[in-house]
């Protein structure tokens, strides 16, 4: 007699780039199998080029406005009924398509003909391609666009196989959306909400076993009757040293079958890896905007030395160097004790880092020679007073500084600015639109976006308290979802009128100016401003508009612009070099000639040193995968940063 259990399928579902290999599959499979309970990966998002084409499937993977990535798998997942509004939708988006369209190479009819015909053929090529009668439950893991097409590939297999049990499960899938999948999808029986170390192993033991679920935290069930059970979310499970080592071997493996790595959208890897859960800022604020982490908040991060063991396992195993830190912010003591760390020992090892844009120019000068070759930063707005209603804490001058010293250090920055919040004013934008203006040399926003009010957020929980009104989901919603559906459940994002903002023209100069900034960078030569320093004479080259134009100062006033290479305020400037009415002039000289910027009453020198002060051969090249900015032309036009 055979007492094996029979494994788990575990699924990820399109559209979601084949760049990114799924965390969620890496993590689950050896959390079961530590439970005695073999699992199999299948990273179905990797074949949805090989079906569609690259340029398409990645265009899809973008997380658009419209949700063209959900869209597209409506009808394999619905039916008839998902075409009724085709033409609706369209031209509900009729200024973002045309830049879909380019991106994916492809007509509006070739998108239509993507969710009528390739889109159930891919469901069938899922069905057939794998022996699922063999697995006693298939679990779906969802992030961002996974769910229609996890509800698709779902409906499928229950009508291939009636008796499969199925769970759906990811950090979408809090209580709400969950009930309403649950509701509205019957070939779903479980969904999971919450951690799931501990309870779905419990799951899968009690399901192979004839056990009821009855009172078990995260699982939300269908009894025979139809009536829907949930004993609450899974608790936050908090000695993170003991998540498993995540297994990527599958993901290796479809890279090279789907054909991805020999396409012509590759793009080398970053391996995920992680940390932490939760943030300790939003712990204390959470940001007006941010619907992440909802009922996970609460932070609990790795031992330093934990972090290190794993990434000296990965990078052994797969002999990858480039890391992506899937943390939501990162842990403090990991300046010192994981990036120290990995300078003390002279390691190649890469990371990209979400972070706080608190970190002053040693700081980041000391992380980018220990590995940090990219960070996505809390920036946001270059407005001191908007920061302030987002509860971000911080200046605008902190900011810019961040961004001249990721750039002076090769630190790529995939930072965005967010525009509609209550209180902001005329002069936020005017202000920013003018800082933007004398800071071209640096590296640009990746994205600039109006601010929405995602499920989780503070805009949507806490409406009156954001002037928020007029709470609804966002418009594609019901192109996606049958009538059926009630969609202030299964939507994410949401539609909303706003009080005490000022009007959307207020918003165009800035977008005009961060688009033709992002332009300048996309060209093979990018604005500069820089310095060359002898003894006591300072040269500047400003070359952020032809043709370059040349200044040069020395003694008091090239001292004071270096002393101004990290903002001062006026205090400061006369505690270094004493007082003076040439202060005054020589600080209004260098603001006048955009040499300098003012701002929250601090001075910034604009400049960067040609030379940097460390031997650049010592740091590790900056990988090809992080995307440059891309165009800002409209709005609406430019895909949600997830």
């Amino acid at each position: 007699m055979n007492d094996k259990p029979k494994p788990v399928a575990l699924v990820s579902m399109p559209s979601l780039s084949a760049r990114h290999p799924s965390f969620q599959l890496a993590l689950l499979k050896p959390i079961l199998e530590r439970a005695g309970i073999p699992a199999q990966q299948f990273s179905l998002f990797m074949y949805m080029g090989h079906q569609f084409g690259w340029r398409m499937a990645e265009t899809m993977a973008e997380v658009w406005p419209c949700l063209v990535g959900e869209w597209i798998w409506s009808k394999a997942a619905f039916g008839e009924d998902a075409s009724v509004k085709d033409e609706e939708y369209f031209a509900a988006y009729e200024s973002l398509f045309p830049t879909i369209c380019e991106n994916a190479g492809c007509t509006l009819d070739d998108i239509r003909r993507l969710r009528d015909e390739a889109a159930p053929r891919f469901i069938d090529f899922c069905v057939d391609s794998v022996d699922w009668g063999r697995f006693g439950l298939v679990g779906f893991t969802v992030v961002f666009q996974q769910l229609v097409g996890s509800l698709a590939l779902a409906r499928a297999l229950k009508q291939r196989f009636p008796q499969l049990p199925i769970i759906m499960g990811g950090a979408s899938l809090e209580d709400d959306i969950a009930a309403e999948i649950m509701k509205g999808c019957p070939q779903i029986d479980y969904v999971h909400c919450g951690d799931a170390e501990i309870s779905f192993p419990q799951m899968v033991q009690r399901l192979y076993s004839g056990q009821t679920m009855e009172g078990l935290p995260g699982i939300m069930w269908r009894d025979s009757g139809g009536k829907v059970h949930y004993a609450g979310r899974a608790p936050n499970f908090l000695d993170m040293n003991q998540t498993p080592l995540p297994d990527f071997d599958e993901y290796f493996y479809a890279r090279d079958a789907s054909g991805y790595e020999h396409s012509e959208c590759v793009q080398e890897l970053l391996v995920p890896f992680e940390a932490a859960r939760g943030c300790w800022w939003g712990e204390k604020n959470h940001c007006t905007f941010c619907g992440l982490n909802r009922s996970g908040m609460e932070f609990r991060a790795k031992d330093p030395e934990k972090v290190l063991e794993q990434l000296e396992a990965l990078a052994r195993r797969y002999g990858q160097f480039y890391f992506n830190a899937i943390d939501n912010i990162m842990a403090p003591e990991y300046v010192e004790k994981l990036f120290g760390r990995l300078a003390a020992v002279n390691s190649d090892i890469c990371i990209h880092y979400e972070i706080r844009p608190n970190f002053s120019r040693t700081q980041l000068g000391k992380l980018r020679r220990s590995g940090l070759f990219s960070v996505q930063p809390g920036i946001e707005s270059l407005s001191t007073n908007i920061l302030k209603i987002m509860r971000k804490h911080s200046t605008g001058m902190r900011n810019v500084e961040l961004i001249k010293w990721c750039t002076y250090y090769g630190i790529n920055s995939l930072y965005n600015i967010l525009c509609r919040f209550p209180g902001e004013t005329e002069e936020d934008y005017r202000l920013q639109s003018e800082v933007a203006a004398r800071i071209v040399h640096f590296q640009p926003p990746y994205a600039i976006v109006k601010a929405r009010a995602d499920r989780g957020s503070p805009m949507y929980t806490e409406p009156d308290s954001q002037s928020v009104s007029g709470l609804v989901p966002a418009k594609c919603y019901q192109y996606i979802f049958p009538e059926s559906f009630d969609l202030r459940r299964i939507s994410y994002y949401f539609d909303h009128q706003m009080e005490d903002t000022v009007k959307d023209d207020v918003y165009e100069e800035l977008f005009g100016r961060v688009g033709a900034w992002q332009a300048l960078w996309r060209g093979p030569n990018h604005p500069y401003l820089k310095y060359r320093k002898s003894l006591s004479t300072i040269t500047i080259f400003d070359g952020r508009r032809s043709p370059e134009q040349i200044f040069k100062y020395r003694g008091q006033a090239a001292a004071l612009y270096e002393y101004c290479a990290e903002a001062r305020t006026p205090r400061d400037i006369v505690a270094c070099l004493g007082e003076g009415p040439w202060i005054d002039d020589q600080l209004k000289d260098f603001v006048d000639k955009n040499l300098m910027l003012h701002l929250d009453g601090r001075y910034l020198s604009l400049a960067l040193p040609e030379t940097p002060y460390f031997d650049l051969t010592d740091i590790p090249r900056q990988a090809s995968v992080v995307k440059q900015p891309a165009p800002v032309s409209q709005l609406d036009a430019e895909p949600i940063a997830p």
